[in-house]
């Protein structure tokens, strides 16, 4: 019985049995099932109506408040809506008011960051992080509030005095380590993080110490970038004399008015996965494939789709090996009829069609190779999707919020809101000109031929992103050195390229403008990304510790 029908059912079962049994043709059945429908009808009303009193989402109700309510909510509650995101709307509505009683705590720092921006954060208060001069007298707070058992070395040992962690210090102890490392539980110090759906629990192993500079740690590589590196990690606990810069990503840390969060850099289509499968004829038939995956067949059009887009959070499906489609002795078929739609899978390797149409959304792929021809239809669509590399020599390309990182080969183009961060040609010749097509909204290389194409509203810069190096995370993610004119360059003023749809940097944006509401006059928080935040000690499972 479909689920419309609950009440028509209930309706029908109440019935004294003896009217059930006279009821051969099924006619009062149906005239409930009528009652019935309107009955469920009128009870969802009621259900909708309850939801929109509340803008966050309990998981104890099937419905949440219509998101159309939730600026009119947010009005009555005096909230300035900042988050891009459905669910960091709701949050800011939801915690406007224990915020507000919190205002200017590092718990509120931490929590707006990870429910406006969906961000995992190390707040450091900025000035604890400048140099200052050690008094004759000062007195120092025991050591086990710094996390540390027992207290400090005797006074006749001056070198292990000089340790405490509450003396100021302006140069760095090399005889002690300061970087992160796994901390016990219950110790006061601890913090717990959690990247990319694992916790850690954590402290700074020493105030004073010098910075582990293996495993990512003490700089961060930044090819392309002048100076090529960045000073300053999460667990660096060296102090600085003021940088009166503005701040930004980069400069402007080290001042008594800065608050400072650092974050991982999200992976992308990258993240961790346990969802990996070799592509096969057969592959559709997998019962493991299937339980991540749903293929569905209509017609001539067969659809993978990854399970993880309805249900969240978005969980990659890696297909390994060349995937192979309509193959044919000459190396191109007919455009028509077969059409393979794939939705939220990652090929680590070419997707090959020699017959047919190619359609990608929110996939990932090494390179996209169509043969068939075709110039009225494109052979190959994507939406917000990664490329390395893009080829229909004979037909029609058409993309939406995707990034190339390498060459695009397409007889005739047609591409919005996309970063292309290679070559575009019209053949496999690398002397050719782009062919026949229209550009808008998009990033080109400055050095890229504009051939037949028409260009509107397009950049002629380079995109720089945290990898180029497909498969790694952080692949194709734009990184906060990218210029504004493609960080917010999209026709509707958010990012370009195959993360469009997840608002990163105007997440990153909406986070900094929340905070201004929430931190004292004058205090400015600066965002710093932070890559060595994958690599941290004391990894547990929060399942065995409520145990």
């Amino acid at each position: 019985m479909s689920k419309s029908y609950d009440h028509a059912e209930l309706l029908y079962q109440i019935l004294p049995s003896i009217y059930r049994e006279r009821d051969d043709s099924r006619d009062l059945q149906k005239y409930l099932n009528g009652c019935g429908l309107l009955l469920d009808q009128l009870h969802r009303t009621l259900l909708q109506r309850y939801a929109d009193i509340f803008p966050d989402s309990d998981p104890a109700f099937e419905l949440d408040s219509q998101t159309w309510l939730l600026p009119y909510i947010a009005a009555l509650l005096d909230v300035r809506l900042t988050s891009p995101l459905e669910s960091g709307k709701r949050a800011e509505i939801a915690n406007a008011i224990s915020w507000r009683k919190a205002k200017g705590t590092l718990r509120v720092v931490d929590e707006v960051a990870e429910a406006v921006g969906g961000l995992e954060v190390v707040v450091h208060e900025g000035w604890k992080r400048v140099a200052t001069t050690a008094r004759v007298g000062m007195p120092l707070l025991a050591v086990k509030t710094f996390g540390y058992a027992g207290d400090a070395p005797a006074p006749q040992h001056a070198p292990m005095r000089a340790r405490h962690p509450g003396l100021p210090a302006g140069t760095v102890d090399l005889r002690c380590l300061g970087s992160a490392v796994a901390a016990a539980e219950g110790n006061p110090a601890a913090q717990i993080s959690r990247v990319e759906g694992n916790s850690y629990r954590w402290r700074q192993s020493s105030l004073h110490g010098a910075q582990n500079c293996h495993e990512g740690h003490g700089i961060l590589p930044m090819p392309g970038l002048e100076p090529d590196w960045i000073p300053g990690t999460f667990d660096d606990p060296s102090v600085r004399t003021v940088d009166f810069r503005n701040p930004t990503w980069r400069q402007g840390h080290f001042h008594p008015r800065r608050v400072l969060l650092f974050s991982p850099t999200h992976a992308g289509f990258f993240a961790a996965t346990e969802h990996r499968f070799q592509w096969s004829e057969g592959l559709a038939q997998d019962e493991d494939f299937l339980a991540v995956v749903a293929v569905a067949v209509e017609g001539e059009r067969t659809t993978f789709r990854n399970r993880s887009l309805d249900e969240g959070p978005f969980v990659p499906v890696v297909i390994r090996m060349r995937v192979k489609l309509e193959q044919v002795p000459s190396g191109t078929g007919p455009v028509d009829p077969p059409v393979w739609r794939f939705e939220g899978i990652v090929f680590s390797h070419t997707v090959e069609a020699d017959s047919g149409r190619l359609e990608f959304s929110r996939c990932a792929a090494l390179a996209a190779e169509v043969h068939s021809t075709d110039l009225e239809g494109p052979v190959l669509t994507a939406d917000d999707c990664l490329f390395k590399r893009v080829q229909a020599a004979k037909g029609l390309v058409r993309l939406q919020y995707c990034t190339v990182l390498t060459t695009t080969i397409a007889e005739s183009l047609q591409a919005s809101d996309c970063i292309f961060n290679g070559p575009i040609h019209k053949d496999h010749d690398p002397a050719s000109e782009p062919g026949e097509g229209c550009v808008r909204f998009s990033s080109l290389l400055p050095e890229q031929a504009e051939g037949e194409l028409s260009l509107f509203d397009h950049h002629k810069l380079p995109a720089v992103f945290y990898s180029v190096s497909f498969g790694q995370p952080g692949c194709g993610v734009l990184h906060p050195a990218t210029p504004e004119e493609i960080a917010e360059g999209a026709e509707d003023g958010g990012e370009m390229g195959a993360y469009h749809h997840l608002h990163l940097v105007a997440s990153r944006a909406a986070v900094i403008t929340k905070l201004k509401d929430y931190l004292p006059t004058g205090i400015k928080p600066v965002i710093i990304p932070d890559h060595s935040l994958h690599d941290l000690p004391g990894e547990f499972s929060e399942a065995a510790d409520s145990e």
